[in-house]
């Protein structure tokens, strides 16, 4: 626990992170500065008059001449007045450091550029099953530092994405965990998926168990200060954790010990299968009876926006997978599919410079028919073989698809893109699909 008294701070960004970090300063008797690109910020009305704040671009003297400067997750640090700012020895961090800072539970560590949120919520779950009082947040949708209110959490667990990395160093967590690495936010990091990377593997650092996904070599720790590793995967020869196709099943498998049979799952496809895996490994670490951890995976049933059914009429499914806002996650929703019919596929929004092309082999190897739209829908359509359309909104996709999808056909809104440019989030997208398809269609 540190004392900031004195010093002079900066945070840049004022959504909902930015307000927790104001709110952070202000009682422990700080008062901080605020500065916002942005002209008018979500926070601005929450923000208390006391605290000066400047909108609309960086204000320089402010940041140079700053103690301690802290950024809201995506804000660039190779903006050239933060690294003035770190030549001049000023300290520039995030939302997680003020928090590894202040508390003394053990913290759960999780990342990847898929499945972070199921997870996070599969060994929530688990914990509270045994009593324990845990704290959940990061990116998941609660800023960590809401949860110092509450002095007597047990275990922390924490969803972290990239950015939120890029400026943490004083996290210990009890078991990190990166569950895959696969391009994402490219326009964030100029140096490609090498920098994406290195600032995945920063989770591990300075924690006690590393946990792996065997079938990604991407998340083998590069640092070595770990007590153990413990991995997860599909075969027993690469993983610890893993699964095994036995007498018509298959069975999740811990240290060659059968431990449940997927058919019990409520979430039955591969993906998810491998999030169990990772999460009942987590939950293994931190002593959860295994009774209570595998009755979760059998009960859970999956995250809102990710690979939902919301509806099925006359034979066509509809599915929203909002939440797929990468190449990968999309490429994994059409990979766990049973189709028999035609797939309806509703791409589109911010690519954030993403490499497509490798949804192309899939397009040609299904019967995909392709409705593009948002600020990336013209190079999206480039994907496309024969039967490809161009629109404007994802709700102008929809009424051309409603026009034509027959018996067996699956309409499926998998972006493979951020919500940014045309919905306030993806949370937001999913749910006009949603309420779009269960009283217009």
């Amino acid at each position: 626990m540190r004392n900031y008294r004195g010093s002079q701070v900066v945070i840049i960004g004022l959504g909902i992170t930015g307000l927790s970090c104001v709110n952070f300063f202000l009682d422990r008797g700080v008062i901080p500065k605020v500065i916002d690109t942005r002209i008018y910020p979500p926070g601005i009305k929450k923000l208390p008059h006391v605290v000066q704040c400047y909108l609309g671009a960086f204000n320089d003297i402010w940041l140079l001449s700053a103690t301690l400067i802290v950024v809201s997750p995506g804000v660039r640090l190779d903006h050239p007045v933060l690294i003035e700012a770190l030549k001049l020895g000023i300290e520039i961090i995030g939302d997680i450091e003020l928090f590894a800072r202040e508390v003394t539970a053990p913290i759960i560590a999780i990342t990847g550029s898929n499945g972070k949120s199921t997870v996070t919520q599969l060994i929530s779950r688990m914990a509270r099953g045994v009593g324990w009082c845990v704290g959940v947040a990061g990116n998941i949708g609660v800023p960590v530092l809401s949860l110092l209110n509450n002095k007597s959490y047990q275990l922390y667990i924490l969803e972290i994405s990239s950015f939120q990395l890029d400026t943490t160093y004083s996290l210990r967590a009890i078991a990190a965990v990166i569950l895959n690495v696969s391009e994402d936010h490219m326009d964030h990091y100029p140096g490609g998926l090498k920098q994406y990377w290195f600032s995945k593997q920063r989770i591990y650092k300075n924690a006690k168990i590393c946990v792996m996904n065997a079938l990604d070599p991407l998340t083998t720790p590069i640092y070595n200060d770990y007590d153990y590793c413990i991995s997860f995967g599909e075969n027993e020869d690469s993983a610890d954790y893993y699964l095994k196709y036995y007498k018509g099943h298959t069975w999740i498998v811990a240290y060659n010990e059968y431990v449940l049979n997927c058919s019990e799952m409520r979430i039955n496809n591969r993906i998810n299968y491998i999030n169990a895996l990772s999460a009942l490994a987590l939950s293994d670490i931190v002593k959860i009876p295994r009774s209570i951890s595998l009755k979760v995976l059998c009960q859970f049933s999956g995250l809102t926006h990710r690979c939902q059914l919301i509806y099925k009429n006359h034979g066509v499914s509809w599915i929203n997978d909002s939440k797929a806002t990468n190449v990968n996650a999309t490429k994994e929703a059409i990979n766990n599919l049973k189709l028999s019919g035609t797939l309806h596929l509703i791409l589109g929004g911010d690519g954030k410079l993403a490499d497509f092309s490798s949804l192309r082999h899939l397009i040609k190897q299904h019967e995909i028919h392709l409705y593009c739209f948002g600020k990336d829908g013209l190079l999206l359509t480039t994907l496309g073989f024969s039967d490809v359309i161009l629109t404007n909104t994802m709700i102008q996709a929809m009424c051309i698809i409603n026009r034509r999808i027959k018996a067996k056909d699956i309409v499926l809104l998998s972006p493979a893109c951020s919500s940014l440019d045309q919905f306030k989030s993806f949370e937001m997208r999913g749910l006009i699909f949603t309420c779009f398809t269960r009283e217009f269609i």
